[in-house]
C-alpha cells in the first residue's frame, strides 16, 4: 500500500461508517446547491461554531463551511484583501502568515518565484513574528494570520506588536487552527482577539473533508450584500453529511451542551427555524434570496433523481448538487457494497487511479476534495513541469472555483461574485485572458504562443453556466500547435466529466488529443463525500518531480481519503455497463429533442443549450432578453425557475438541467411531461408579476398575493404521478 502518512485524514472509524450508513438508509439529502443548500445540519453547526468561537463582540458569528482547511484559509485571505479594497487601501494586498513550520508556503509559491511572480502573490510566510518584523519591516499588512501549533505563544511581544500595527491601519487579525487536533484544550481560545478563525479537517477528527471560516460580524460585513455573499462558495461546502459528522465529533469531544442540543432539535423540527439559524450563522443574504424564490426546499427524503418535501410533494431534482449527481441521491448499493465491506488496510485510491487511467488515458492521479483545490493542484503541477515559463492562458466565461488560484480562472467568468473591481487583488501576474467567441480569438492565442512563455492553456470545453462549447476552430488551434510551441494543455472536466456531456467519460475526448492535465470532481462524490482528482501524464509528473520532489509527494498524499476513493471507484464501476450507457445516451438525446420542441411552442422559452446531462433552458421573449448575469436577467430567471418548481414539481435553479447522469428513460419522459403541462400557461407578464410579488412577499404581503395570484399553483398533467417514488427509482 502506498504510504498515506502525510494525509490530513485518518482511516475512517466504525462509528463514522455507522453514521454514513444511517444517513444513506434514512435517505437524507446531502448535496443540493453549491454551498447554498439551506439545511438543518449546516444551520445547527453554524450555531454551534458561533457559540464556541469567540471572534468579535457578542452577536451572530458567520461561518462559511467548506471542504478543507486550505479552502478556509483561501477564504480568509480573500476576505482581508476585499476589506482593504472596499476601504480604499491599495498597497498591494500584502498578507503575513506566521507559520512556524511553513505549512502553507508551498501552496502559495511552489516554484519559488518570489512574492511578485508567485501563483499567490504577496502572501509572505515567516517562522515567527520577530523574523517577520526583521525581514519585512515597513510592509503594510492587510492581514496577519497566525498558524497555530500546540506550543505557539500567542502572548509573544513581537506578535502583539505586529497585530496591533495591522489593526491600527484597518487590517484583520486571524488565527488558523487547522493544525490543532480536536483534543487540544485551547482549540477555540482567542487570546489575540482575532477577527477571524480558520479551521480544517481536525474539526471532523480527520474523518471527512471539512474546513470552516468563522468571522466576526464586523469582519464579515464586506460580504453582507446580494453580490458579495457569493464571494466564497464551493460545490460541496455545507453538505449535510460532513456537517453532521463534525457536529458528532465536537459532541464526542465535549463541546456540545444541552442548550446546543435544544437548538438543534428546534432547527430539525421546523423549516422556518432552519432558515432562521442558517441565515444567522451561515450566509444571511443567500438565506434571504433563498426565501424570496423558494430555493430553500424542505427535503425530507432524497432518492435517485427525486426529492420528497415535508408536505409530501414529489419533486424531480435537476440541481443535482450543481452537477454532482452521477447515480442519484443515496445509491441503494452503497451500504452493502461499500460501507459494510470497507477495508481500511486496502489502498482504494490506487484502485481509483487505475480505473481513471483507463477512462482518461492519463496514468497519474493526485487526490483533492473539491474542483477548486484540484484546479490549484493542476496549475501547480503545470508550473513545476515548465519552470522556465510563466504565462497561463485561459478564456473569459471560464469558471474554475473560488480558492486563491482558481479564482484567477474564474475572474472573467459567468458569475458576478464581487461588487468591487479586482476585489481580491493581487491576482497571478502572468495570466492572459482571451474572449473565445471573439472573431480574433485564434489570432490572439497564436500571438501569445509565439512569445515562447506560455506554460499552460487552460479551459472548460463547455462553459458550465451557459452550457456553451468553445468554438471548434479555437479548440483545434489549441491542439494543433502543442508540439510546435511546447505548452501544456489542461482541461477542467469537473462539471463536464463523468459521462455528463456525451458517450465518453471526458468531454474533450472526441475533439482534441488527450490533454496533459485534467481535473475531475462532482460526480466522483456519488452524492456522498466531497471528492476530486487531478489526472496527469507521465511527462508532467516526471518533470514536476524533478523540480520539486517533496512537494509533488505531498500533493500525492495530502488529500488522500481512502473511503472517498472507495466510494468513487465503486460508482465508476457501477455505471460502465455498455448497454446501460447506450440506453442513457438515447434517453438524453430524446430529452433534448423533446425540450427543443417544448421551447418552440413556449411563450417564454428560447431554446436549449448543451448536450446530454448538461443542459440549460434559455429565456426567449424579447421582454425577457437581458444580458447574462445582469440583475434583471437573473431575477427573471430565478422567477421562472421558481414558477417551474411550483407548477411542475421540477427543481431547476437558473433553468439548468443537471439531472443524475445515470437516469432512465422513464425519469426523463416524466420530466418533459411535467414541464409541458406546467409551462404551458406561463407568459412574460406572469413572470414579471411573479418576480415582483416574490420580492414584495415580506414587505407588502397583500400586494404580493395580488400579483402572484394563482400563478404558482401546481399544474400536474393527467397521467403524471405526483407521489414519491421508491429507493433507486
Amino acid at each position: 500500500m502506498e504510504s498515506t502518512t502525510h494525509s490530513v485524514f485518518r482511516p475512517v472509524s466504525p462509528h463514522t461508517l455507522e453514521l454514513i450508513t444511517a444517513h444513506n438508509r434514512e435517505q437524507r439529502c446531502n448535496f443540493l446547491m453549491a454551498s447554498n443548500y439551506v439545511n438543518p445540519a449546516a444551520a445547527g453547526l453554524g450555531h454551534l461554531l458561533s457559540s464556541l468561537v469567540p471572534v468579535g463582540p457578542e452577536g451572530p458569528r458567520v461561518s462559511y463551511l467548506l471542504s478543507s482547511g486550505l479552502e478556509a484559509l483561501s477564504g480568509a485571505i480573500k476576505l482581508a484583501r476585499h476589506s482593504a479594497v472596499r476601504a480604499g487601501r491599495d498597497e498591494g494586498g500584502w498578507v503575513l502568515l506566521i507559520d512556524e513550520l511553513g505549512t502553507y508556503q508551498e501552496f502559495m509559491d511552489p516554484v519559488e518565484s518570489g512574492s511578485e511572480e508567485a501563483l499567490i502573490p504577496h502572501v509572505v510566510s515567516a517562522p515567527s513574528a520577530k523574523d517577520a518584523a526583521h525581514r519585512h519591516a515597513g510592509v503594510a499588512w492587510e492581514a496577519v494570520i497566525v498558524v497555530r501549533e500546540d506550543h505557539t505563544d500567542l502572548r509573544d511581544t513581537a506578535l502583539l506588536d505586529l497585530t496591533r500595527e495591522c489593526r491600527g491601519r484597518g487590517g484583520l487579525v486571524m488565527l488558523c487552527a487547522t493544525e490543532l487536533e480536536l483534543s487540544a484544550p485551547d482549540l477555540f481560545a482567542n487570546p489575540l482577539d482575532a477577527d477571524v478563525m480558520v479551521f480544517g479537517e481536525t474539526l471532523a477528527d480527520r474523518q471527512v473533508p471539512f474546513g470552516a471560516l468563522t468571522m466576526s460580524p464586523a469582519a464579515h460585513s464586506v460580504w453582507r450584500n446580494h453580490v458579495d455573499c457569493f464571494a466564497h462558495t464551493s460545490t460541496y461546502g455545507g453538505n449535510v453529511l460532513c456537517a453532521t459528522l463534525v457536529w458528532d465529533a465536537l459532541d464526542r469531544a465535549g463541546h456540545v451542551t444541552e442548550e446546543h442540543r435544544t437548538v438543534l432539535g428546534a432547527i430539525n423540527a421546523d423549516p422556518r427555524t432552519t432558515v432562521d439559524y442558517w441565515g444567522r450563522h451561515i450566509n444571511p443574504d443567500i438565506a434571504g434570496m433563498a426565501q424570496v424564490f423558494n430555493l430553500n426546499v424542505d427535503v425530507v427524503r432524497a432518492s435517485g433523481g427525486r426529492l420528497t418535501t415535508g408536505s409530501g410533494r414529489d419533486v424531480i431534482d435537476c440541481a443535482g448538487g450543481f452537477g454532482s449527481n452521477l447515480r442519484g441521491h443515496n445509491p441503494p448499493d452503497l451500504v452493502p457494497e461499500v460501507l459494510q465491506r470497507h477495508d481500511p488496510g486496502h489502498d482504494y485510491f490506487a484502485d481509483l487511479e487505475a480505473r481513471l487511467a483507463e477512462l482518461t488515458g492519463l496514468p497519474h492521479a493526485f487526490p483533492s476534495v473539491s474542483g477548486a483545490v484540484g484546479n490549484h493542484t493542476a496549475v501547480t503541477l503545470a508550473a513545476l513541469a515548465t519552470p522556465k515559463r510563466r504565462t497561463v492562458v485561459t478564456f473569459s466565461g471560464n469558471y474554475g472555483g473560488k480558492t486563491l488560484f482558481s479564482l484567477n480562472l474564474s475572474k472573467h467568468g459567468p458569475q458576478k461574485t464581487e461588487s468591487d473591481v479586482d476585489a481580491f487583488r493581487p491576482y497571478y501576474a502572468n495570466l492572459a485572458y482571451i474572449d473565445p467567441f471573439a472573431p480574433d480569438a485564434v489570432d490572439r492565442l497564436l500571438a501569445l504562443l509565439r512569445t515562447g512563455d506560455v506554460a499552460l492553456v487552460w479551459f472548460e470545453l463547455v462553459q458550465g453556466a451557459s452550457c456553451r462549447p468553445l468554438p471548434g476552430e479555437l479548440v483545434r488551434a489549441i491542439d494543433r500547435h502543442r508540439a510546435e510551441y511546447g505548452y501544456l494543455v489542461g482541461v477542467d472536466e469537473v462539471l463536464t466529466g463523468g459521462w455528463r456531456t456525451g458517450e465518453h467519460y471526458l468531454a474533450h475526448q472526441d475533439v482534441l488529443g488527450r490533454a496533459d492535465i485534467v481535473t475531475l470532481g462532482k460526480t466522483l462524490s456519488d452524492m456522498t463525500l466531497p471528492s476530486a482528482v487531478v489526472m496527469v501524464s507521465d511527462e508532467v509528473r516526471a518533470r514536476a518531480e524533478e523540480r520539486a520532489p517533496a512537494h509533488v509527494a505531498r500533493m500525492r498524499t495530502e488529500f488522500r481519503h481512502n473511503l472517498g476513493a472507495h466510494i468513487s471507484v465503486h460508482a465508476l464501476d457501477a455505471v460502465t455497463d455498455t448497454t446501460a450507457r447506450a440506453e442513457q445516451l438515447a434517453a438524453y438525446a430524446e430529452l433534448r429533442t423533446s425540450l427543443a420542441r417544448l421551447c418552440r411552442t413556449s411563450k417564454v422559452l428560447g431554446g436549449v443549450s448543451g448536450t446530454q446531462a448538461h443542459l440549460k433552458l434559455t429565456m426567449g421573449h424579447r421582454l425577457l432578453a437581458f444580458p447574462h448575469g445582469s440583475t434583471p436577467g437573473t431575477l427573471l430567471t430565478l422567477a421562472l425557475s421558481d414558477l417551474i418548481h411550483q407548477r411542475c414539481g421540477v427543481y431547476m435553479p437558473l433553468l439548468a438541467i443537471r439531472h443524475r447522469v445515470a437516469a432512465d428513460r422513464a425519469d426523463l419522459r416524466e420530466l418533459v411531461a411535467r414541464l409541458q403541462g406546467g409551462t404551458k400557461g406561463i407568459t412574460p407578464l406572469m413572470i414579471y408579476r411573479y418576480a415582483i410579488g416574490r420580492i414584495l412577499h415580506d414587505k407588502v404581503p397583500w400586494l404580493s398575493r395580488l400579483l402572484i395570484g394563482r400563478a404558482a399553483r401546481p399544474q400536474v398533467p393527467a397521467g403524471v404521478s405526483a407521489t414519491p417514488r421508491t429507493v433507486g427509482s
